[in-house]
C-alpha cells in the first residue's frame, strides 16, 4: 500500500511544481521506477490467504474431489484443519482401504510470471507410503479441474508426504526425496516457481526440492488424491498463502509453529 501512496505523492508534486527542478527527463524517470516499484499488475502483487485452518475448506470456496460416504473426515480444531482417509469408507462399496478426498480451488492470479505458496502441515500417520504418481498426503502447486479425472494432474509436479520424506509425484530414484520426519512438528512448506519455469520447494527455508518446466494453472489442491488399496493418511493444516511472483529471499514468512 505505501508503494502505492509513494507513487501518488510524487504525482501530486510534480503536478503542483514543488519538483520541478528535477527536469523533465529525471521526472520521467524517477516516475517510471516508482511505477514498477509499485507494481503494474496492482491486485497482482498482494498475497491471498487461501485457506484459514480454523474454517471447513468447503466454506472458503473450496470444492471436493471424494468417493467417501459423508460426513467427510475433515475437522477443526481452533487454527488447525485435520483431514483423514484412513479407515473411511467408500460410497460405492462401503469398504475402507479406498478413500479419495482431496480439496481444490482456484486462485486469482496469473501463474505464468511465477508466483509462491507457503504452508504448514504435520503429518499425523501414513497408513501406506506413496507410489510413483500416487499418495496419501498430498499437495498440488498447479492442478488441472479434477471433474473429468478425480485425481487432479499434472501428478508428476504434486508434493507427496511420508512419514520420513517428501518428494515430487514422479519420483523415479531417491534423488528426487528430502529425507526428514513429517511427523515431529508443524513445518513450514514454501513452493515458488519463476517465470523460467523452476519451481523450488523449501522447508522451513532450506531448499529441499526442486524441478523444471513447470506446468503453471492456477489452481491447488491438497488431501488423499489416490484409490490405491492402503495408500491413505491423516493430517494437518494451517493456513496456506498464494503471492504473485516468488519473493527475492526464500523464507518462511514465520517459524514453523510447534
Amino acid at each position: 500500500m505505501a508503494k502505492f501512496s509513494t507513487f501518488a505523492f510524487l504525482v501530486g508534486n510534480l503536478a503542483k511544481g514543488s519538483i520541478m527542478w528535477l527536469g523533465r527527463p529525471t521526472m520521467l524517470v524517477t516516475l517510471f521506477i516508482v511505477f514498477i516499484l509499485a507494481g503494474c499488475g496492482g491486485a497482482q502483487s498482494a498475497q491471498s490467504t487461501v485457506l484459514n485452518g480454523s474454517l471447513l475448506p468447503q466454506n472458503q470456496g473450496w470444492s471436493v474431489s471424494t468417493n467417501t460416504v459423508i460426513p467427510l473426515d475433515v475437522a477443526t480444531n481452533d487454527n488447525t484443519l485435520t483431514l483423514n482417509t484412513i479407515g473411511v469408507l467408500t460410497s460405492v462399496d462401503q469398504l475402507p482401504g479406498r478413500a479419495v478426498m482431496w480439496f481444490y480451488r482456484e486462485v486469482p492470479f496469473d501463474f505464468k510470471w511465477g508466483f509462491s505458496i507457503e504452508f504448514t502441515l504435520k503429518v499425523l500417520k501414513v497408513e501406506k507410503s506413496h507410489n510413483s504418481f500416487d499418495a496419501g498426503i498430498m499437495f498440488y502447486g498447479s492442478t488441472i479441474d479434477p471433474s473429468s479425472n478425480f485425481t487432479g494432474g499434472p501428478r508428476s509436479q504434486m508434493i507427496f508426504f511420508d512419514e520420513h520424506a517428501i518428494g515430487w509425484g514422479d519420483e523415479t530414484d531417491q534423488t528426487k526425496w528430502f529425507g526428514m520426519k513429517t511427523t515431529d512438528t508443524f513445518h513450514t512448506y514454501t513452493l515458488t516457481v519463476d517465470d523460467n519455469e523452476v519451481a523450488k520447494v523449501y522447508v522451513d527455508g532450506t531448499l529441499a526440492l526442486q524441478r523444471n518446466k513447470w506446468e503453471g494453472i492456477p489452481r491447488i489442491g491438497f488431501g488423499d488424491m489416490t484409490n490405491d488399496v492402503g495408500v491413505n493418511g491423516r493430517f494437518s493444516i494451517r493456513d496456506i498463502i498464494v503471492t504473485p511472483h516468488p519473493r527475492p529471499r526464500i523464507l518462511p514468512s514465520r517459524p514453523a509453529p510447534s
